[in-house]
């Protein structure tokens, strides 16, 4: 999806409470963060002051460069979740919103923040998932292939939080919003 769409389509969505959940998301955060899938960079203006470096990663070069005016003294990397080019233990933590949906290969991509976080290290996600309602998770699976080619590859029914725990994270907090299509992950690397 080209940057200045996605910003106009995120733009309600900030408004009625994204933009707070993606705040909360990076809240209390300190050391080096990685934040995969920056996009645009709409999470990057709510970084707190604990947090010394933020390297924010996209595949999208496009993003990226609306990105740059989001904060300034953030490294910003064109570069793909499932092949992080940075060595092992490099982040105390790993932030991603609204991303996973998106990934071809999320256990592959949760194996590189797995690799990339330092142990004890924390990775923080805010996505929507495939609902626990059966008749929505239902509606999910049909509308997604069409959903899928309108977005870019955005998959409604992904089950994020089963991903994260089979790749090994210790899991420290589950909040589901929105009747369940939203969640809030926050995982520990052993």
């Amino acid at each position: 999806m080209k940057a200045l769409a996605y910003d106009a389509l995120m733009a309600p969505l900030g408004w009625v409470g994204l933009n707070a959940a993606r705040r909360q998301l990076v809240e209390g955060l300190s050391g080096k963060v990685l934040e995969v899938g920056a996009g645009t960079g709409l999470a990057l203006p709510g970084y707190p002051d604990t947090v010394t470096a933020v390297t924010a990663v996209d595949v999208d070069l496009g993003a990226l460069v609306r990105a740059r005016s989001r904060k300034s003294g953030v490294a910003l990397l064109q570069a793909d979740a499932q092949a992080l080019p940075f060595t092992d233990g490099s982040f105390d933590a790993v932030v991603s919103s609204l991303v996973f949906c998106c990934v071809d290969a999320p256990a592959t991509a949760l194996s590189e923040v797995m690799r990339v976080l330092k142990p004890g290290g924390e990775l923080r996600l805010l996505e929507h998932v495939r609902a626990p309602n059966p008749t929505l998770a239902t509606a999910q699976d049909l509308l997604t292939p069409a959903w899928r080619k309108l977005t870019g590859g955005c998959r409604l029914n992904r089950d994020t939080f089963r991903l994260v725990r089979t790749a090994g994270f210790h899991i420290l907090r589950r909040e589901q919003r929105l009747g369940g299509v939203g969640e809030f992950i926050v995982a520990r690397r052993p």
